[in-house]
């Protein structure tokens, strides 16, 4: 009896303890470097406006969604250097600022968008980098008129 009654006490320790067990990680709930606060990235698309007018310049369109810890995070896309391929690759890098004060703890989509001229015809990729890491490559950059 005694036995049983001790088998019973392990058994029941046991499945107690593996209840204390914490979930493994879900891929992306983790920033994806150390100096990068965003957590995913989506939806990223990019095109050439070459349409005709006075003063017009060709002009490079970037549009995408980050997730960030919190709200009130400024978030922006600033060129980097384009490798030397024809058409060639063009890097930028998400900029990204804290809010000021005390914000509620919460994973926060946010829209990014860049909007500015550019010297290429044409586009072959775009690399979006944060912390270091790519965080997103748009391999499809169409010139519209």
């Amino acid at each position: 009896m005694r036995t049983l009654l001790s088998l019973t006490g392990v058994a029941a320790a046991t499945l107690s303890l593996s209840a204390c067990a914490p979930y493994p990680d879900e891929p992306g709930d983790t920033p994806p470097a150390a100096g990068c606060p965003a957590y995913k990235a989506r939806d990223f698309k990019a095109w050439i406006d070459t349409m005709p007018g006075p003063g017009a310049r060709p002009t490079l369109h970037i549009t995408g969604e980050v997730d960030m810890p919190t709200p009130g995070y400024s978030v922006k896309l600033v060129a980097g250097p384009a490798d030397r391929m024809q058409p060639p690759g063009w890097r930028f890098q998400l900029d990204a600022k804290k809010p000021d004060g005390m914000v509620t703890q919460v994973i926060t989509p946010t829209p990014v968008r860049f909007d500015g001229p550019t010297p290429y015809p044409q586009i072959r990729e775009i690399i979006i980098t944060c912390g270091g890491e790519a965080l997103a490559t748009i391999e499809d950059v169409p010139v519209v008129q």
